[in-house]
């Protein structure tokens, strides 16, 4: 008897995006869902009978609550945590290049397992890997050798990367500056810690 294929859910605002990581992660013996942002999650994965639950939760970190201003990924790793449920939750950012050091802290203290990137022809291999082994899935390289090769450059994303880079200029330039000034005061705690989306994240 074969063994049945492990669920994935996915939730993208990109569908470029979207429809890359769905075609790379059926190439992994997969069985990928893939829903609409208007999706609530909490309500959805409550209605699931434990053994229904995905395995992976895919979701791009900016999809906001049904007639909410709040992040879907905030209450969904919340719900995940309180339950103990086994399903893994991946966080996404299509919008970036280059996932930040406080961004990966925040995700992680919020529950995440990881988070990701958008893909591009340079790290599909690397993200998918990460992917898959979370969840106990061995890594199927030939298929996605051959999406990885079908990919343009990253000059596309030009932009979002010199955005991404000045914003971390500006980060660092604010830490040095406090760093200094700080410099005669006793060593604390607090100044290894800033706030990210309303967490506290220690740098």
């Amino acid at each position: 008897m074969a063994e049945q294929k492990k669920a994935v859910l996915m939730i993208h605002i990109d569908q470029e995006q979207g429809q890359l990581w769905q075609s790379a992660l059926e190439t992994q013996q997969l069985n990928v869902v893939w829903e609409s942002v208007s999706l609530d999650l909490v309500k959805y994965l409550g209605n699931c009978d434990r053994q229904e639950l995905p395995s992976l939760l895919l979701l791009d970190m900016a999809v906001k609550s049904p007639n909410s201003e709040t992040l879907q990924s905030s209450s969904v790793c919340q719900w995940v945590s309180k339950q103990q449920v086994p399903t893994k939750i991946v966080l996404f950012n299509p919008r970036q290049d280059r996932i930040k050091d406080i961004e990966h802290s925040w995700a992680l203290r919020r529950g995440a397992a990881d988070v990701l990137p958008r893909l591009s022809r340079e790290n599909l291999m690397a993200e998918v890997a990460r992917v898959t082994a979370l969840i106990g899935c061995s890594l199927i390289s030939q298929p996605l050798e051959k999406i990885a090769h079908s990919l343009s450059g990253n000059s596309s994303n030009q932009t979002v990367e010199v955005t991404t880079q000045t914003l971390e200029k500006k980060s660092n330039s604010t830490t040095k500056n406090k760093t200094q000034s700080n410099k005669s005061d006793t060593n604390s705690d607090s100044d290894n810690v800033v706030m990210y989306r309303g967490v506290r994240v220690r740098r």
